[in-house]
């Protein structure tokens, strides 16, 4: 499936989750991820994705999906994006075995909490990273009115790392 995505890096994660907020956009329960990036050896574009994520009182749940980016532009990535699968301990063990097979590495081991909003075909995908110690904002869904969300913020907000 394709993914049309915005995704920079700011100073602040705060007034975006105040924008989406004062909005309307409808707001997920907060998820703490430790995604581990896997690259092929072959080929920079593609990845593999291995993410635990705890939601509330330590409801725990491991996917995989895989992701090829095909264009990137400053802060715009258009890629192909597999349909997550969960994952048992067991069969994590067997993707991992493949993922090596198929000559996959360690790229990242990121550790975040990750905060969802949607409206209107638009995904907010807020993210305040502690390794790395960063803060990255993401906004998806359809082209034309991912765009338009994305105009309004650069005409909002002025905490974007350049």
């Amino acid at each position: 499936m394709k993914e049309y995505e915005h995704s920079f890096k700011v100073k602040s994660i705060l007034p975006y989750l105040e924008y989406c907020k004062q909005n309307g956009y409808t707001e997920f329960d907060a998820v703490t991820q430790n995604r581990v990036v896997y690259e092929n050896s072959n080929s920079d574009h593609i990845i593999a994705r291995i993410t635990t994520e705890t939601v509330g009182e330590g409801k725990e749940r491991i996917v995989f999906d895989c992701k090829n980016v095909g264009s990137k532009r400053k802060d715009l990535n258009i890629s192909s994006e597999s349909i997550p699968m969960e994952l048992t301990e067991e069969t994590k063990k067997i993707v991992l075995s493949m993922l090596e097979v198929l000559e996959f590495y360690v790229a990242a081991d990121n550790l975040r909490t990750r905060y969802i909003f949607k409206k209107e075909g638009v995904t907010f995908e807020i993210d305040d990273y502690i390794r790395p110690q960063t803060q990255v904002v993401a906004i998806e869904g359809k082209e034309e009115a991912v765009e338009k969300v994305y105009s309004d913020i650069l005409s909002k907000i002025n905490n974007i790392i350049k």
